[in-house]
């Protein structure tokens, strides 16, 4: 069982890896053609494309995760799946309508990249509810031949002249597209037609599970948030480079968070009571490791985009010093959730609170890396809110859960950074 649970994600943390490596190189190549701005502009717009998806898409592709682990393959999950995908390309439809301010400019080659963007990103959304389920019913391997497979679309359209915006359209429609026949061919989740009825469904169904995500992603992507409103899309493209190491790999607690879920529900049945401390210690030291690291390949990062090296030292130091907090935070959350649900949100929402009221007292002396750590002191609060959720009475039905996708990124393995 356990080599089983070892080869299966080794397979999907790699193939994530290589889908990460893929938009590196892209994004390089944002960088040299676009510049900074280009940067910014990938940023803002993925970040706003995630947050419009996740909130059409009410926490389904969440929930999917752990339906797939009973094999729910029943007509009313069906039908919420194609309320789902009705609500993710209306939403995105809206997003390329308003595409102009979200780029922040009024250069064609601007708006088309943007638009790419939008396109790209719709269509992944639209797959991660196919791939949650297949990887709750532990079938990982469709979704690690989306996540190769776009990479190699995505690299080889931005290198052969195809275009950076229809480049990232076919990497999303990739993942669409894989989505669709692995759940085919692995006798998975399929859309039916919804009726109106359908729609009070998706709300009572996946409202606990969308609070619990964008309140993740918030806790994670608020810098980046802050820098939209506050700095130009240069600084935003900075901080993006700057903090591109430790958010890029905050997959791997994330994943190995979510895929401890069903051993973890089985120790407590049996009253075994939840690791906090030794699932605290193994985040921190890993995001020390990621800290070292960043320091090391972050001046490479901002060579090859084309940015001077002094301009992401800030921020990059900023996340460097509160890297092993953000990952003590992401190998808690998932667990923590599954344990006692309603302490998790509070906990969630405190840390939200804390980045909130920071930033508003803060509006005016703000730079890049100060709001780096407005954000790791909300993510330190809520850590301490988890490690105390932990320790508390757990919740007497296990069957419940939350969002096992890591915050800033999507089951298929594409950025939302």
């Amino acid at each position: 069982m356990v080599d089983d649970f070892l080869r299966k994600a080794s397979g999907l943390w790699a193939a994530q890896m290589a889908n990460k490596l893929a938009v590196l190189c892209f994004s390089f190549l944002v960088g040299r053609e676009l510049g900074a701005e280009g940067l910014g502009v990938m940023a803002s717009v993925l970040a706003v494309t995630w947050v419009g998806g996740t909130i059409a898409g009410m926490g389904l592709s969440d929930r999917a995760m752990f339906r797939g682990a009973y094999g729910d393959l029943t007509v009313e999950h069906r039908r919420l799946y194609g309320v789902f995908l009705l609500s993710i390309v209306a939403v995105h439809l809206l997003i390329i309508w308003g595409v102009e301010w979200l780029s922040v400019t009024v250069d064609s080659q601007g708006t088309g990249f943007a638009r790419g963007l939008v396109f790209g990103a719709g269509a992944q959304c639209m797959s991660s509810l196919g791939l949650s389920w297949l990887r709750g019913a532990s079938r990982p391997r469709v979704e690690v031949v989306a996540n190769i497979l776009s990479a190699a679309v995505l690299v080889f359209g931005a290198i052969s002249g195809m275009g950076l915006g229809l480049s990232w359209a076919c990497f999303g429609t990739t993942i669409l597209g894989v989505s669709i026949w692995g759940n085919r061919f692995e006798g998975g989740l399929e859309p039916s037609f919804p009726g109106l009825s359908d729609l009070g469904k998706m709300v009572k169904s996946g409202s606990g599970y969308l609070l619990f995500g964008l309140g993740a992603w918030w806790l994670g992507n608020v810098d980046i948030l802050l820098g939209r409103a506050l700095f130009s899309a240069a600084d935003i493209g900075a901080l993006q480079v700057g903090t591109m190491v430790v958010r890029g790999l905050g997959l791997v607690p994330w994943v190995a968070a979510t895929l401890m879920l069903y051993s973890c529900r089985l120790d407590w049945e049996s009253g075994i009571a939840p690791r906090r401390w030794a699932w605290l210690a193994k985040g921190l030291g890993l995001g020390l490791l990621v800290a070292a690291s960043s320091w090391m390949v972050v001046p490479l990062l901002a060579r090859g985009h084309g940015i001077p090296v002094a301009v992401v030292e800030q921020p990059s130091h900023a996340v460097m010093l509160w890297a092993p907090v953000l990952y003590g935070l992401l190998f808690l959350l998932p667990l923590a959730a599954q344990w006692n649900l309603g302490g998790t949100l509070r906990a969630v929402g405190m840390g939200v609170m804390i980045q909130l009221g920071l930033g508003f007292m803060a509006v005016g002396r703000l730079d890049v890396a100060v709001v780096v750590s407005v954000a790791g002191v909300g993510q330190l609060v809520t850590l301490m809110w988890v490690l105390s959720t932990l320790g508390s009475k757990g919740q007497q039905r296990f069957d419940v859960h939350l969002s096992t996708s890591t915050p800033g990124v999507h089951p298929g393995g594409g950025p939302r950074t």
